[in-house]
């Protein structure tokens, strides 16, 4: 697009002479030769203060008062006139907005996988997941897409309210409404609030706290897990067996039965084939066969019930040793040490390491890379897990290396 173009979609005014643009921004860091760049001014910085920087690396920039450099676009409201502009991108768009406290990313994933096959996709990047990350997806990506798949992410009271009356959803996926981020928010409510503003239905599991305005559709089991050989999932699909790769546990295959439920429900069909080259996100119960030993990286993020799934899976897998960390954001919950204590003392795991545990978990030792490797037998699965707080992905890479090496 020209920036003649994008000033009209923005009822803004083009000061200097026209020029192409390939990319939309909001971060001057990111900014290379002929991208746009949005001057967003939030709670730390104004991206006013940037422009100096991104002009000199071949950018232009919408602002909302005059600059010294040219081209560039002046509007009364940068983030109300991005936001604007990526909406009417998606108006004739099937629009679909997932939320919940864990699986969201995944399940935006193999809805952009199925829906492929009926249409062109438009889905929000990575876990961009507030109104700048969504308007962002929505401007860098194709033009005219028939569906608008796009993860919604809640750190505060009424931001998932917020966000679904700005895009408006057709569709709703709640996947969880479970721990993360209850230390700020009341999730149950949070999550609750996307039926408002869903036009025609919400796809849910069927949790009775959610209050969903009559909208809600419990998820089919249109796919069943039935076990593991090697490093593949067995499930069956309408009495058919299907061989996934990778491990998938429980969390995963309802991710795909919430995806194929919002099919079934617009009139789409699938079929196995359809199914086959699915993969999970990375850094979501990737296992990793290295010499005799399996290492299982689940260090995307941690809460209560992605840990119990995760820990759960493994189970079926061989001895466990659990590496983790503590659990941002979450409510104090004087049951939780007892919730933790329960699955350790069901599932008997081989050895638990604890990194920076700070009284968190009940049980486990300190973590230490040479007394792992002591305790460490043939066919041992490694699970590492925690908050993203905890960089738990550079012990992953440790150990990694330490087993290559071994």
């Amino acid at each position: 697009m020209r920036l003649s173009e994008i000033s009209r979609f923005l009822n803004g005014e083009l000061i200097g002479e026209d020029r192409e643009v390939k990319n939309f921004k909001s971060d001057s860091r990111q900014c290379g030769a002929d991208d746009l760049f949005f001057a967003l001014k939030g709670q730390n910085a104004d991206g006013h203060d940037f422009v100096k920087e991104i002009y000199s690396k071949g950018s232009t920039a919408v602002v909302s008062r005059r600059i010294d450099f040219s081209p560039y676009i002046l509007v009364e409201d940068v983030k109300k006139s991005m936001i604007d502009f990526a909406r009417s991108k998606i108006k004739g768009s099937l629009k679909i907005a997932i939320t919940g406290s864990n699986g969201k990313t995944t399940t935006k994933e193999f809805l952009f996988h199925l829906l492929s096959k009926h249409g062109r996709v438009l889905k929000t990047e990575g876990n961009l997941n507030t109104d700048v990350g969504i308007s962002l997806s929505i401007l860098n990506g194709i033009s005219n897409p028939d569906f608008c798949v796009m993860e919604m992410g809640a750190q505060m009271p009424f931001d998932i309210e917020y966000l679904s009356s700005t895009f408006n959803p057709d569709i709703s996926i709640i996947t969880l409404a479970g721990s993360a981020h209850s230390a700020f928010i009341d999730v149950v409510k949070e999550k609750s609030s996307i039926a408002k503003h869903t036009k025609d239905f919400v796809i849910y599991d069927g949790d009775p706290r959610l209050a969903l305005e009559g909208k809600g559709v419990v998820y089919d089991q249109f796919v069943r897990l039935k076990g593991y050989d090697a490093l593949k999932t067995i499930v069956e699909i309408n009495g058919s067996r299907l061989i996934l790769d990778g491990i998938w546990g429980d969390g995963q295959i309802k991710d795909l039965n919430m995806a194929l439920t919002l099919l079934s429900r617009i009139g789409l069909t699938f079929s196995i084939s359809d199914l086959e080259n699915l993969e999970i996100p990375s850094s979501r119960m990737k296992v990793e066969k290295i010499g005799d030993y399996l290492l299982v990286d689940d260090t995307y993020n941690a809460s209560p019930e992605s840990f119990e799934n995760t820990a759960r899976t493994c189970a079926n897998l061989g001895k466990v040793v659990w590496i983790i960390a503590p659990m941002k954001e979450l409510k104090e919950d004087e049951n939780l040490k007892n919730k933790f204590l329960s699955l350790y003392e069901e599932l008997k795991p081989k050895h638990v390491f604890t990194f920076q545990n700070e009284n968190f978990y009940p049980f486990g030792i300190p973590y230490n890379l040479d007394k792992f490797l002591n305790i460490l037998e043939k066919n041992d699965v490694i699970l590492v897990k925690g908050s993203r707080f905890y960089h738990m992905e550079d012990i992953l890479k440790q150990i990694r290396e330490a087993l290559k090496a071994s």
